[in-house]
């Protein structure tokens, strides 16, 4: 088992989507930030899959011959680029460096990501109240069973002084439209506001939140990579990992 905090000094490389947005590599950086004040002295790598620099060949060319340690997904569902992209990139570390790297698991499903969901509501001033129900807005995947998942975990949430919990995706799930409508329907909810289920800001967050108002819908500022909860869950998915 990988340790990830104190004076671990197993590099740690955190593997990011990339956008041709400049505010998604800036909110990843600051997700990288956010660790690198968790770790102490551990040496804390930002590797993107596409539209830019530094690639996962990038770091590993820079880091020493013989180095080991834990690639990390920057992402939050377990879908297409979590079980294709992130052990290929993994290859590549260890085929450069010469060394083993462990891999952890996506972020989601997971309940820190809905304790991040929570500080983005307390930020906006949206406490827990039986009458307020929360839509989730993801980017979308064509694994459905991703977003299937995301929607199981946030509907435990009610159970926390919430009306209900759900997830819609702007593509390979149920609409917000639809989702709105629903939640709307229901019995002893008086208000919904959504939370952009994403770990920057970028394109997609600004398709979400031009739909939420579009319906009426009050939007929690911020994404999750701007929480402490989601940096905690990234160490922890890193001590989860071993070595294969």
């Amino acid at each position: 088992m990988t340790t990830t905090t104190g004076d671990d000094p197993t590099p740690l490389v955190l593997l990011a989507h990339g956008s041709p947005d400049p505010r998604h590599a800036a909110g990843a950086e600051a997700v990288a930030d956010r660790v690198r004040a968790l770790t102490g002295d551990r040496p804390v790598h930002l590797a993107y899959l596409d539209h830019h620099g530094p690639s996962v060949d990038d770091v590993a060319t820079a880091l020493p011959a013989g180095t080991g340690g834990v690639l990390a997904p920057l992402l939050l569902t377990a879908a297409t680029h979590v079980r294709d992209d992130v052990p290929e990139a993994a290859r590549t570390l260890a085929s450069t460096t010469g060394a083993g790297w462990a891999v952890a698991a996506a972020l989601g499903p997971d309940p820190l990501l809905l304790d991040a969901c929570e500080e983005l509501l307390a930020r906006g001033g949206t406490t827990p109240d039986p009458g307020t129900a929360v839509v989730l807005v993801l980017g979308g995947s064509s694994a459905r069973d991703a977003i299937t998942a995301a929607g199981d975990a946030a509907a435990e949430r009610t159970a926390r002084g919430w009306g209900p919990w759900v997830a819609a995706a702007l593509s390979g799930g149920e609409p917000l439209e639809d989702a709105v409508r629903r939640l709307r329907a229901t019995a002893g909810v008086r208000g919904v506001v959504a939370v952009t289920y994403m770990v920057a800001d970028g394109i997609l967050r600004d398709r979400m939140v031009e739909q939420a108002r579009a319906l009426d819908v009050d939007v929690a500022p911020g994404t999750l990579g701007e929480t402490g909860a989601l940096a905690r869950l990234l160490l922890r998915r890193a001590a989860e990992a071993s070595v294969s």
